[in-house]
């Protein structure tokens, strides 16, 4: 696969991640507010920079200013990649976005290399493996199931009950925290592990 393919896939999770921390922003400014007739509407929230399972943008995969609190790690990453100002992918696309809770999992010094210049092309390959080509709701993820990353590696899908865990190439599992953050074209599922393609390291 091509740099261009790599760059194209990564920015799509950038702006999976960009749609997930609108619909946080979206719910907690729409308690108290009154619409368009007048009437106070109420809406139950989530805590402060925490996402909200099974809410819709209402919008395509466009950039938001704002930010989750939880994937702040994330928006740098994608930022030193020079990835957020490309143009768009199209989609559909499932998009696995690590938190920071994941990031500082990593080996000591790790994520640290892959901001330097020098690791941009691994940081590049290493976003674009944790998206999916296709719509996949935590419904429809199956145990057992096998997903081709657009880097052409696989991740398998562990589900008992609600609990979905996602396994990487080096037998690492992810476990999703908040599922179903969808937009107009694709899903996005936080996870508490960063994933990793076989041989990376």
């Amino acid at each position: 696969m091509t740099k261009k393919t790599y760059l194209g896939w990564a920015l799509a999770l950038s702006l999976f991640v960009g749609s997930t921390a609108l619909v946080s922003a979206q719910t907690q400014n729409a308690v108290g507010r009154a619409d368009s007739s007048g009437t106070m509407t109420t809406t139950s929230t989530t805590a402060e920079g925490t996402l909200k399972a099974g809410g819709s943008t209402g919008r395509d995969l466009t950039i938001s200013a704002a930010k989750s609190a939880d994937h702040t790690v994330l928006f740098r990453a994608l930022r030193i990649s020079g990835l957020t100002e490309q143009a768009s992918g199209k989609g559909p696309y499932t998009v696995f976005a690590p938190t920071n809770e994941a990031f500082s999992k990593l080996p000591e010094g790790a994520l640290d290399a892959l901001l330097k210049p020098a690791g941009k092309q691994k940081l590049v390959k290493l976003l674009a493996y944790h998206v999916v080509k296709g719509k996949f709701s935590a419904e429809q993820l199956q145990d057992g199931q096998k997903l081709k990353t657009v880097t052409g590696g696989t991740l398998t899908v562990s589900k008992q009950g609600d609990a979905i865990t996602i396994t990487d190439g080096q037998g690492s599992v992810a476990t999703i925290n908040q599922a179903d953050i969808e937009a107009t074209n694709g899903m996005i599922h936080s996870v508490d592990t960063v994933l990793m393609p076989t041989g990376a390291k």
